[in-house]
């Protein structure tokens, strides 16, 4: 846990910004901040952002980060600071499974009807979850995997908070088959022949995905 004075400092660092527009921030005061370099400018957009910028974005939603790499300034706060995802999901879109190694997760449903979902440790139940509309939010433990499921045929958006500046996403299938082929033969029983044709799927199914017998419920063709 960071010291008092240095989570005072920080408060009145975020108070000087606001109030003054830009401060010079010099890395030897503030070397406990290791994604600050010297002399690190912060104006007033840096504490009001707008998400403008998807890191990721496919035919069925996208993927927009307040993390550390593309916001220094929430090196500033307090503790492990804090971060944000903006995530969209058209019809039938899937945010595809995965997990944050270093924060838990809560999420808040801006708009449509979601299926939240998490499996928890080994031992535990293999699915907790159920739909989450408008107005309401869900909670997902530190490092479960989880996933957010548009079954709807309209758009759906929800946005994720963290208490850490930089929680990390791990996504389960993708991870899982680049792994070594002998340690996926060993863990599946597939063939090579098998798992290399589930590779080559995996890696073509960019997140967000979607689910193809819902698309074609709701009349859509992908």
């Amino acid at each position: 846990m960071a010291h008092p004075q240095f989570q005072a400092a920080h408060l009145v660092l975020i108070a000087l910004v606001v109030a003054r527009g830009a401060l010079a921030v010099d890395q030897s005061d503030l070397d406990f901040i290791p994604e600050l370099t010297e002399r690190q400018q912060f104006s007033p957009d840096f504490f009001i952002f707008k998400f403008q910028n998807a890191d990721t974005t496919t035919p069925f939603g996208s993927l927009r980060t307040m993390f550390v790499n593309n916001n220094p300034a929430l090196a500033t706060l307090p503790g492990e600071g804090a971060a944000q995802n903006l995530v969209t999901l058209g019809p039938c879109g899937i945010n595809q499974p995965h997990n944050h190694p270093r924060a838990t997760e809560i999420s808040h449903v801006t708009e449509g009807k979601l299926l939240f979902g998490f499996a928890e440790e080994n031992g535990g139940r293999s699915f907790i979850g159920g739909n989450v509309t408008k107005g309401q939010t869900v909670i997902i433990p530190q490092g479960l995997i989880h996933f957010a499921q548009n079954l709807d045929c309209k758009e759906a958006q929800f946005i994720a908070t963290f208490p850490n500046r930089d929680p990390g996403t791990q996504t389960t299938a993708s991870t899982f088959f680049n792994l070594p082929l002998s340690t996926i033969r060993g863990t599946t029983g597939l063939s090579d022949e098998q798992i290399k044709k589930i590779q080559a799927s995996v890696a073509a199914n960019r997140n967000p995905s979607v689910d193809r017998e819902c698309a074609k419920r709701c009349g859509l063709k992908y």
